[in-house]
């Protein structure tokens, strides 16, 4: 690998030679707080990763409180230091927990023009006069450069400096009200308190880091098995940008992690005990919440035939048709309340579907896209089309479930390949290394879950390759390494054997081998955080 040749540490010692000149080069001009920026980042990586591996070693605190004290803090820094609507499709959720917040307000949520109402102070964020073009619209941390930070620093976070309203051109995602709900709260009390618009972006993402570090907890304390896949997960420089984001996907997340852990917990964690309707409530809500906003992501629901029949009790066969009508019909219904017409763009039997540029005579374009009755017609196309999709990107999935590419998909903040790698040792590790006290899956239920898995995983191929790949192309566009996160445990915590808990302690015994995993984790995102801040700061 590169990192063992020797030009791998003499560039390493360049670049760190050309931080020390570069941030020297700022001391007595205006830009002489991003030094203090990256102290105080430093001193508070510092202070985080020794307070966690106390916590490891020294206290008594069970795993589910170290990873709340761990992934909220150390997500709260990528939240920081990763300038705000610089995630994937970031500033559509944040359009849309924007329009919620107007609904929580009572105030109108568009204009005459269907344009999502915003402060006229939060306009620097979708209309950013960092780009010094009055005609175009700019998203503030669209293109990260070291102005982004200069427009933070100026706008401070606590003092809205403009009144009246304004507009955004952005169109919100078509999805359930509820995954924007805790970002809209967060901006809804911004406003409230006149903070700038730096401090709004901020404290809606905020909420969403709040949201998914406390049903990441709820999971990692539920689940009786894999409670180290969920930690490590966790920490995937992807997953911690996700989750202080206004992405919709740390919600999924957040729910996907904890239905798993409940669903296991009902299956394994009480061999006697019985399944009452509480058990069947707390199922149907997760089936409301999750379903309508990624409708693929309802097949997680598959796993609840883990838990047994004869856990509903005397007679159990009326009362197991029962629940799993109520849940189905409730998944089904929230998908057609929500999201009809994003269903039938993915079912487009004609594949014909409007493209979202214009010919070069004003007319509106189209593309031929893949569809059904090509499928159908085909049997063995779809596929195809999957191998070609799994040879050619595959490698691209494997790095960009991590964070291979931070931002949007930004080559220059990257995971380095060595990091990768013992991101995916170390989770594997986790993943396969049980406890003896843990209950063992069966061979039936390794193998449903890992059909759940490659069934979900073909699910969202062929979603795809349906709704955004052209009918010339022979591999799948769109598809991203963060789809996998929601459900990668599910194939993870199938592998699990605790039959291995002997090789749980090393050095003689001393350590356990998950704290030395999941601290050598949060290392390597400190180190991958501050390369992206020094990345950042170095484009002019």
């Amino acid at each position: 690998m590169d990192m063992y040749r020797p030009s791998y540490f003499l560039n390493f010692i360049i670049r760190e030679d050309f931080m020390f000149q570069l941030f020297q080069s700022f001391l007595g001009t205006e830009d002489a707080f991003l030094c203090y920026w990256f102290a105080l980042l430093l001193i508070a990586l510092v202070v985080i990763l020794g307070a966690v591996i106390y916590l490891f070693y020294r206290a008594k605190w069970k795993l589910h409180q170290i990873y709340g004290v761990s992934v909220l803090s150390v997500g709260l820094l990528f939240m920081l230091a990763l300038p705000p609507l610089s995630a994937p499709d970031e500033i559509l959720h944040f359009t849309g927990a924007y329009a919620l917040s107007n609904q929580l307000m009572g105030q109108p949520v568009r204009d005459a023009e269907g344009n999502v109402r915003i402060r006229q102070e939060d306009e620097y964020l979708v209309n950013w006069p960092g780009d010094h073009d009055p005609c175009k619209a700019t998203v503030l941390g669209q293109t990260l450069d070291r102005s982004v930070y200069e427009a933070m620093h100026e706008k401070g976070l606590f003092h809205a400096t403009e009144e009246g309203s304004s507009i955004t051109l952005q169109q919100p995602v078509k999805t359930t009200p509820c995954a924007y709900l805790l970002p809209a709260l967060g901006i809804t009390l911004a406003r409230l308190l006149h903070l700038s618009a730096i401090g709004l972006v901020l404290l809606g993402r905020f909420m969403n880091l709040l949201l998914f570090t406390a049903l990441g907890s709820l999971a990692v304390r539920r689940t009786p098995i894999g409670k180290e896949v969920f930690f490590a997960i966790s920490l995937f420089p992807m997953t911690l940008e996700l989750a202080g984001s206004y992405s919709y996907d740390s919600y999924i997340m957040a729910l996907s992690f904890y239905l798993l852990a409940v669903i296991l917990d009902l299956a394994l964690a009480r061999p006697r005990a019985e399944i009452s309707w509480k058990n069947v409530l707390e199922l149907s809500l997760l089936a409301l919440l999750l379903s309508p906003c990624k409708m693929i992501y309802a097949t997680l629901f598959l796993l609840c035939f883990l838990i047994p029949v004869r856990k509903w009790g005397a007679k159990p066969w009326p009362k197991w048709l029962l629940s799993v009508a109520l849940i189905g019909f409730l998944i089904v219904g929230s998908i057609l309340l929500v999201n009809v017409r994003e269903l039938l763009r993915y079912v487009n039997a004609s594949g014909v579907t409007q493209a979202p540029e214009l010919t070069s005579a004003g007319e509106v374009n189209t593309v031929k896209l893949h569809d059904l009755s090509e499928l159908l017609q085909d049997r063995t196309l779809v596929f195809r089309i999957i191998r070609n999709t799994l040879g050619i990107l595959g490698g691209q999935f494997l790095g960009t479930t991590v964070g291979m590419w931070l931002g949007a998909f930004d080559r220059g903040l990257v995971t380095p390949l060595p990091c990768l790698v013992l991101f995916w040792g170390g989770t594997l590790t986790l993943a396969v290394v049980g406890r003896k006290e843990e209950p063992t899956l069966t061979l039936g239920r390794r193998v449903w879950m890992i059909l759940v898995f490659l069934l979900l995983s073909f699910v969202l191929m062929v979603s795809m390759l349906l709704a955004y790949t052209p009918a010339d192309t022979f591999y799948i566009l769109g598809v991203q390494g963060r789809y996998f996160l929601p459900y990668l445990p599910v194939l993870l915590i199938a592998l699990h054997v605790t039959q291995l808990d002997r090789f749980r302690y090393i050095f003689h015994g001393k350590v356990q081998l998950h704290v030395v995993l999941l601290s050598l984790m949060m290392w390597m995102d400190a180190y991958v955080l501050l390369r992206c801040f020094i990345t950042v700061v170095q484009r002019v």
